[in-house]
């Protein structure tokens, strides 16, 4: 405590001395002075350390809070563009299923109804799958399964507020088809486990080709008309009486979010 005294005393000496501004200091104040200014240059350097401690602990608390709401911000901002990007998604499945719609206009279907996928079997394919539509929502058995791509399959199990359909690409499948390009060619095409299309025609002197589109020909539960896929290969064996095709579908089998469901007027 006398330190500080003492200290604070030289101080206020030193201070009234300077406060003159005169030209010479005595023997006496030169030795005071030199005395204390490494006191001074201690004290003033751990207050400036001090100060500037407090100013980057305020710098950090405001720099950590304004990190906050930024990262807040970019969550926002990334759930808003993951929203915009689901309902872009959503969009184009809806603008496909409207060309599927279309189509039932055009043919004058009027039993239709969309529907979501809620499940479906084990692996990459979809094989089989559920939509959350059932009886109560006017679904029957056999009743034919679209997207705006093309022929998915048909649905074989109903319940309350479910289906299961199976697809033309599983090996317990097969569709009746004509050749768009020229439709008195007819033909069967069957799912296998490797998830291809491969069939025959029924004329062997049909010329198909490479590239052509193949429709449903209505011979079977399917209805009429719609786009099964493209010939990707035609196979002619010498030991052999028909052609056998290679069809890549239209449909992608390996994503189905929305689907559309014609109920047959035949059944209904």
């Amino acid at each position: 405590m006398m330190i500080v005294t003492f200290v604070t005393i030289i101080l206020i000496i030193t201070i009234g001395i300077t406060i003159g501004g005169r030209a010479r200091v005595s023997m006496p104040e030169n030795l005071i002075g030199k005395v204390i200014t490494p006191v001074q240059k201690v004290l003033y350097k751990s207050g400036q350390g001090i100060e500037e401690a407090i100013r980057s602990l305020f710098k950090f608390r405001s720099i950590a809070k304004e990190n906050k709401l930024l990262k807040k911000e970019v969550q926002d901002l990334n759930q808003k563009l993951i929203e915009l990007s689901l309902t872009k998604d959503e969009l184009n499945e809806l603008r496909h299923l409207q060309d599927a719609l279309n189509y039932v206009k055009e043919n004058n279907k009027r039993n239709y109804i969309t529907a979501n996928v809620t499940g479906k079997d084990t692996g990459n394919w979809f094989n089989i799958f559920t939509i959350d539509v059932g009886k109560k929502h006017g679904i029957i058995k056999n009743s034919t399964v679209l997207n705006g791509d093309g022929l998915i399959g048909r649905v074989y199990e109903v319940g309350d507020n479910w289906s299961k359909v199976v697809t033309i690409i599983d090996n317990k499948s097969s569709v009746s088809f004509q050749v768009l390009r020229s439709n008195q060619y007819i033909g069967v095409i069957r799912g296998s486990v490797k998830a291809d299309l491969t069939g025959y025609l029924i004329d062997p002197e049909a010329e198909v080709l490479v590239g052509d589109k193949l429709i449903t020909s209505g011979l079977s539960m399917f209805e009429k008309g719609i786009l099964i896929g493209e010939v990707k290969e035609v196979i002619k064996k010498k030991d052999e009486l028909l052609k056998t095709i290679i069809v890549k579908p239209a449909v992608n089998f390996k994503k189905i979010d929305k689907v559309f469901i014609i109920i047959p007027e035949k059944l209904s």
